[in-house]
């Protein structure tokens, strides 16, 4: 499998932006191309490009009070140029949860979004980009999981956070990719039921066999799914071919046999910490099973020269917004880029993201 090398979201055209300065311009341009590190893409032509978007949209973002969260997943403009905390779905998930600020904007895809309302429903959340969805969080829904309580009564049911609102609230708890195997085996019972990610839930079968029954689901994220263990031995002997000692580096929403021919397990956080680390000590080759916006935040914090081999997957839903669906959604939001969610729902939901900070922490 060929590495999917991206492109620089350019502005579409759709927004008039205010006028600035050329020194401001060139001020901005400049801090971006710093930032971002990737200058083969992010050429200074490019980040003059964006600079009055960026400039624009952190000049609201002081005068209107909002706090912007961006999932490590989001473009290198948007996670270095305008976001006020990036990081993966758990570490998201307090940020929005304990920002003093009262309007959040989150650049990620839906699930997203409505975790924050959950967590903070005081706020007012705001979500640019409404038809940014997730393959995974769409394979199930909130009848799919009253049936499985019905089929299997009284077993623990632990829900991937990668889920909607609706689905949240039908459950025992919320688990995430850091989190999900220290959670499930602290469940009570010998039975548990997870729910939506199959693969996922493979890896929670292994680890938890002759512990726990685990019930799976056969939902699944299409980025992860792509990735083959097959894959991975043939890079490893076509590296290793060339003298090279090839680190690989997993998601676990990647299938079991992926997994297995790896040589760590983490989320997009500990993945990007473990790249980092190990370059720094002199096991620079190294290939990232996940989406690219990770490689991008790894090249983009570590001054160490790593060799990036084999593949990433982007994510359609993750790579739809871009800086002028934020600086329009902060300018004027229309009703669909609010979240807005039943008082009951957000109340049943609660319960199972505080019983995942409890858990967890």
């Amino acid at each position: 499998m060929s590495m999917q090398m991206p492109t620089a979201p350019l502005p579409r055209g759709s927004l008039m932006t205010k006028s600035y300065s050329k020194d401001q311009i060139e001020a901005e341009a400049l801090r971006l191309r710093e930032a971002i590190r990737q200058v083969g893409l992010w050429d200074l032509e490019t980040c003059r490009t964006i600079a009055p978007l960026t400039l624009e949209i952190n000049e609201l973002k002081s005068q209107n009070d909002v706090f912007l969260i961006a999932h490590s997943y989001q473009t290198p403009d948007i996670v270095y140029g305008v976001a006020d905390s990036v990081s993966d779905s758990y570490t998201l998930s307090k940020a929005a949860r304990d920002a003093p600020q009262q309007t959040i904007l989150f650049s990620s895809v839906r699930f997203m979004a409505e975790t924050a309302k959950i967590v903070s429903p005081h706020k007012t959340v705001l979500h640019p980009s409404p038809e940014a969805g997730c393959t995974l969080a769409d394979s199930i829904t909130a009848e799919d999981v009253r049936e499985l309580k019905s089929k299997y009564p009284g077993v623990p049911v632990a829900c991937y956070i990668n889920t909607s609102a609706e689905v949240k609230a039908e459950v025992d708890v919320c688990v995430t990719s850091s989190n999900y195997l220290r959670i499930c085996e602290r469940l009570p019972g010998d039975r548990l039921i997870f729910v939506p990610d199959r693969l996922m839930g493979k890896h929670l079968t292994e680890y938890l066999a002759g512990r726990k029954e685990v019930i799976n689901y056969d939902g699944e994220c299409y980025v992860h799914a792509t990735f083959t263990g097959e894959k991975i031995r043939s890079w490893r002997e076509r590296t290793a071919a060339q003298g090279i000692d090839l680190k690989v580096l997993s998601h676990p929403e990647c299938d079991a046999d992926v997994i297995a021919e790896s040589d760590v397990v983490g989320s997009s956080e500990a993945l990007m910490d473990e790249a980092i680390r190990l370059g720094e000590e002199g096991s620079p080759d190294i290939m990232l099973i996940t989406e690219c916006g990770t490689a991008d935040r790894i090249r983009a914090e570590t001054e160490t020269e790593l060799n990036l081999i084999g593949t990433c997957v982007m994510c359609r839903y993750m790579k739809m917004t871009q800086l002028e669906d934020i600086l329009q959604a902060l300018r004027d939001p229309r009703p669909e880029q609010i979240i807005e969610l039943n008082a009951d729902v957000i109340e049943r939901a609660s319960r199972s993201l505080d019983e995942m900070f409890r858990l967890a922490e």
